[in-house]
């Protein structure tokens, strides 16, 4: 006898592999393999929980927390004696299972169902700790390759975050982002154009000034930025923080549980975004690498990335160059770009449909190969005749010199 076990259980995947497995077996094996562990506090009611173990599900408990280990089929099996809460559960399981499929900003839709999108980034600001540029047209500049590159979206930021920088003022900030979204929205460039503040003012004016997105680093620190946003249907991008901007406090970034913290503040604050009129296909959200964290919670968030999916917003990825890197290989940012992919494959494999980065053409790469892979893509991927710079069949002289 013969025994393997199979890499995907998607059905898709199984009735390319399987052409004569029906749709609904397919659907039926890929349910039934679908067994994820779930975290529930405060846990389910009793009925809930007799109903998930009559259908299999394995229960345990650490305090007043439950952990479920459960198949999208057995929680329909179950639903019927306790629909509110398990209606709860399947939603989560939908969620983990299938990223967002587009991204709505403002008159622009990103798709990203196919492979994860990059974001480009382009620094108007004098002390950013990589690769920044000075004034407009250098601005514009950049922003033409990233666009040729192949980036979706343009990471307009004003200002540096880092601790040893002064916090600008908004007036400054201001002056330094609005006159490139004009440039960049009159060059008529084919990406959506971000900025990155945490200002409602500066957001406001960037937004008006043709800008689809505003990437909040703070968590909504100020409560006047995502009414601005839900005004001009924009998109948003929530980042989780401990602490403040510009600020270091290692003493503070110690977590008992570092994706359940991560986890609950953007619920919080993206049900906040949306109370306050900004659409849920608008949002995005961000763990954020590196933003109140020590180098082993960000390596815990690499490890544990997956989980952000329970929230059902496309994930942005952004690790470029960043200190927590540089300090685990004690090297400069300029040194840094093959491990910075590292961790971009390791965000997309895990759900992440954004990456902010600073290297564009290489992540476009990586991402398209990642995407690649994937049964429905593959099947109509168009290829070139032989790989350029190897000779064609039947003709050495097309061989390259060695």
């Amino acid at each position: 006898m013969q025994v393997r076990f199979l890499e995907t259980t998607d059905a898709a995947a199984l009735r390319a592999r399987y052409a004569g497995l029906s749709a609904a077996d397919a659907q039926r094996l890929a349910a039934g393999a679908e067994a994820r562990v779930l975290v529930v506090d405060p846990p389910l009611s009793q009925p809930a929980r007799d109903a998930l173990q009559a259908a299999g599900a394995v229960l345990a408990a650490d305090g007043p927390t439950l952990l479920l280990a459960l198949t999208r089929a057995q929680a329909l099996a179950a639903r019927d004696r306790a629909p509110a809460e398990l209606d709860l559960l399947l939603a989560a399981l939908d969620r983990a299972r299938e990223p967002a499929p587009v991204l709505r900003l403002r008159e622009r839709v990103l798709d990203l169902s196919d492979q994860a999108q990059v974001m480009g980034i382009v620094n108007v600001t004098p002390d950013s700790f990589y690769q920044r540029v000075d004034g407009v047209a250098a601005a514009l500049e950049k922003a033409r390759g990233i666009a040729a590159d192949g980036a979706a979206l343009i990471d307009l930021g004003g200002q540096s975050y880092a601790h040893w920088n002064a916090r600008v003022a908004p007036e400054a900030e201001r002056e330094r982002v609005v006159p490139a979204v004009r440039a960049l929205v009159a060059a008529q460039l084919d990406v959506a154009i971000s900025v990155d503040t945490f200002t409602a003012g500066v957001a406001d004016a960037a937004l008006a000034a043709g800008a689809h997105l505003i990437n909040d680093c703070s968590g909504l620190s100020d409560p006047a930025l995502a009414p601005v946003v839900a005004a001009h249907g924009a998109g948003l991008v929530v980042m989780h923080l401990r602490g403040e901007l510009n600020l270091r406090q290692p003493e503070r970034y110690v977590y008992r549980d570092a994706l359940a913290e991560i986890v609950e503040v953007l619920y919080a604050r993206t049900e906040h975004a949306l109370a306050c009129g900004v659409s849920r296909d608008a949002i995005a959200i961000d763990p954020g690498l590196e933003f109140g964290k020590e180098p082993a919670t960000d390596l815990e968030i690499l490890e544990r990335f997956g989980e952000l999916r329970a929230l059902g917003y496309p994930i942005l990825f952004a690790s470029s160059r960043k200190s927590f890197i540089g300090r685990i290989f004690g090297r400069p940012a300029a040194e840094l770009l093959v491990p910075s992919l590292a961790t971009a494959a390791l965000g997309i494999a895990a759900g992440a449909r954004l990456l902010r980065v600073h290297d564009v053409a290489e992540t476009v790469q990586l991402a398209r190969m990642l995407a690649a892979v994937r049964p429905e893509r593959r099947a109509a991927l168009p290829l070139a005749a032989a790989m350029p710079g190897t000779p064609l069949p039947g003709n050495p002289a097309d061989s390259p010199a060695v």
